[in-house]
């Protein structure tokens, strides 16, 4: 810009003296520029003067007198070394201790901070970093300053030592992203975070290598890492926490080798389930591993298993999920008396059903696979197949199968309880195969050896009513033995359509006779009406001693036909339906025991059961004649014709008669005599009556 000549070369007026009321106020003016100028100058003296103090040995004295006039709390430091040049500005407070009224003394091993200049026109403190270092801490300080009177935008704390009544940790780092103090102890704070330590105690539980590494917000909590050791075991994962809907995510959780026995703190976890529980507390497991883990238990363990659980909703109960997925494997897994080997198996669970994808396990030196869907009162095997297994049954589990006991342990407890209720069961396919099953239970010890059992699309409980109610089944097996009775190669073929349950095949190969037999029972129909034939060719008659309990010790071959029908819904039903005879002939008979011998054993027999395994011999001893037995039922009511045993000198009869529907009015009676002596023996409502007299000795006993 080019200025005039006018400007360049105007004369300078002549000014003229002030007076008045403009006097005074210029002199005012430069008067109070002269004392502004004089307080910046005593300030830069004084900020001066605070510099250079700061270099030598009075820095001390002169922030502990500082910080002892802005506040009652009694505070020192030993040293203080400070930056001007670093930007933000760096002041370090070497061996810090201070104590508020009413609490111990707090000391740490120095205390830095970074500031920006413009923060010192900020209201209250503001850092861009604190740093704490060394510090231990047995009570949560009041800072008896209002809220957001402190602000840092990164808070630090390292080897520090929290000694409190719920939480201690040791040797611990923490970091925290825009911090303030506020009402609570431990101040607010929102971003970054991050937390590590050598030990937590917490819950009275002690967690070791602590890890915590995340994110806050007010929405909530992000745990972008998470690690600790714990009951020898190592855990890492991810979540997350919604605050306003109390709703926790745990995005995935690793537990390595966990171990958990009687001495497992199982009451500190329910302790937090219940706590969680009364807080609304919900939680999303979307995916947990436990990796060689085990489990000992009174009732069921597992070694070295390695489990995986997606989508799993808690509290929700079993039937309650919506999309969860269960594997597991292991090398062994108890359950009660039964020993799993090397099981493996995978679960689907969505509202009101489980689906068992598969299941394999080796057990009773066989193997097991199956795959089913669970549903509370139903069982749908779609394949179960059974393959070597060997089996001595315990006799507690025999006696309950009979109905002879009540369930004696908590597995046969569980199963009863289960049993009960089940309303549907079906296997489409089943394959049982060179398996062995044996029972020792004294009623009925027996023996089945290469089993092999077929079924498809077979329903065996419906409405809560067992039975084959739709389906094919065919049973075989090699060498059986049913109280001391012999079978080879058994067959048992069966089938049923809507309830129509027909016996198509019953054949028993019994020592050199055989058993054949058919039936059917329609389950369809009211009470479930029932007909049954069998027809015996050569039988040993044992049988009548070791499966009917009469006392007749025999030898040689019978002939019998049976035919019989009725009800067989229920217990009453059958009791005054039950219709029918069973007609035996014998030929080559012989006693397998002494004469005198089988009276003496009459007399003393409490009950008109068979004779002690192990007594009868294949060796004739005497030959005998026996008459036709003849057994008939008409409405539950069973009479046994008098069957006449003829000897050499022995001469018996036994008859009887039993009424299902009273069984306390059901009566035996037994007469025999040896020439000598006459026994007449009589079971009546469960008491025996017994008379014995000798015509030898023309005396009675």
């Amino acid at each position: 810009m080019q200025f005039s000549q006018e400007f360049h070369h105007r004369p300078i007026a002549r000014q003229r003296p002030k007076r008045g009321w403009a006097a005074d106020m210029e002199f005012g003016m430069r008067f109070i520029a002269k004392i502004l100028a004089s307080l910046i100058i005593l300030l830069l003296m004084t900020v001066s003067i605070a510099i250079i103090l700061l270099h030598t040995r009075h820095s001390a004295f002169l922030v502990n007198t500082l910080i002892h006039h802005l506040s009652d709390t009694n505070f020192q430091v030993t040293d203080v070394q400070y930056s001007l040049q670093d930007n933000p500005r760096h002041l370090r407070l070497i061996q810090p201790r201070w104590q508020q009224q009413g609490h111990s003394e707090q000391t740490a091993e120095r205390i830095d901070l970074w500031l920006s200049p413009k923060s010192l026109f900020s209201e209250g403190w503001h850092f861009d970093s604190l740093l704490i270092q060394g510090l231990t801490v047995d009570n949560l300080p009041d800072l008896q300053l209002e809220s957001g009177t402190i602000n840092t935008q990164r808070l630090a704390l390292t080897n520090l030592n929290l000694n409190l009544p719920e939480l201690r940790l040791e040797n611990a780092r923490l970091q925290l992203d825009n911090w303030r103090n506020s009402q609570s102890p431990w101040g607010d704070f929102s971003g970054d975070f991050q937390l590590t330590a050598d030990q937590m105690l917490w819950q009275q539980q002690t967690l070791d290598k602590l890890l915590l590494d995340g994110e806050h917000s007010p929405k909530g909590w992000t745990f972008y890492g998470l690690s600790f050791h714990w009951q020898n075991a190592d855990f890492n994962g991810q979540a997350e926490f919604d605050t306003d809907t109390h709703h926790l995510i745990v995005h995935q959780l690793t537990a390595s080798g966990l171990q958990v026995d009687e001495h497992f703190p199982l009451e500190p976890l329910m302790s937090l389930a219940t706590e969680a529980r009364q807080k609304a507390l919900s939680v999303e497991i979307r995916r947990l591993d436990i990796l060689d883990g085990s489990l000992e238990h009174n009732h069921y363990s597992i070694n070295h298993a390695s489990l995986a659980l997606e989508n799993w909703q808690w509290p929700g109960e079993v039937w309650q999920q919506k999309d969860a997925r269960l594997s597991l494997g292991a090398e062994t897994l108890r359950w009660h008396d039964l020993l799993l080997e090397n099981p493996l198996t995978e679960l689907h669970l969505t509202p009101g059903q489980i689906s068992l994808k598969g299941f394999s396990a080796r057990l009773l030196e066989g193997y097991l696979r199956t795959e089913a869907t669970l549903t509370p009162d139903a069982l749908l095997l779609h394949q179960l197949e059974l393959k070597g297994i060997r089996w001595i049954m315990p006799e507690a589990i025999q006696a309950w199968l009979m109905g002879h006991a009540e369930p004696q342990n908590p597995l046969q407890q569980q199963v009863d309880s289960w049993w009960h209720q089940l309303n549907e069961l079906t296997v489409d396919q089943l394959s049982v195969g060179y398996s062995q099953i044996t029972g020792t239970y004294a009623p009925l010890p027996f023996q089945f050896s290469d089993i092999n059992l077929e079924g498809t699309g077979m329903v065996l409980l419906h409405e809560g009513q067992p039975g084959l109610w739709q389906g094919e089944f065919a049973a075989g097996a090699g060498f059986t033995n049913i109280r001391q009775i012999t079978i080879r190669d058994p067959l048992l073929t069966m089938s049923s359509q809507a309830g129509h349950w027909q016996l198509t095949r019953l054949t028993l190969p019994i020592e050199a006779g055989l058993l054949e037999g058919k039936g059917e029972i329609q389950l369809g129909e009211a009470g479930w009406p029932w007909q049954l034939k069998l027809s015996g060719d050569s039988l040993p008659p044992q049988m009548l001693s070791q499966w009917l309990g009469l006392p007749l010790p025999l030898h040689g071959a019978m002939d019998i036909q049976t035919q019989a029908s009725g009800l067989g819904q229920f217990q009453r039903g059958l009791a005054y339906s039950l219709h029918g005879q069973l007609e035996a002939k014998f030929r080559q008979l012989s006693l397998t025991q002494q004469e005198s011998t089988l009276m003496a054993r009459w007399q003393a027999g409490d009950k008109p059961a068979g004779f002690q395994p192990g007594t009868d011999t294949s060796e004739s001893l005497m030959p005998v004649t026996l008459s036709p037995l003849m057994i008939q039922a008409d409405r539950g009511r069973i009479t046994l014709q008098p069957l006449a045993l003829q000897g050499p000198q022995l001469h018996a009869e036994l008859q009887g008669a039993w009424d299902l529907a009273a069984p306390a009015d059901s009566t035996v009676e037994l007469q025999a005599s040896d020439g000598c002596q006459q026994l007449t023996k009589r079971w009546h409502s469960h008491q025996q009556e017994t008379r014995v007299s000798s015509s030898c000795e023309r005396k009675s006993i």
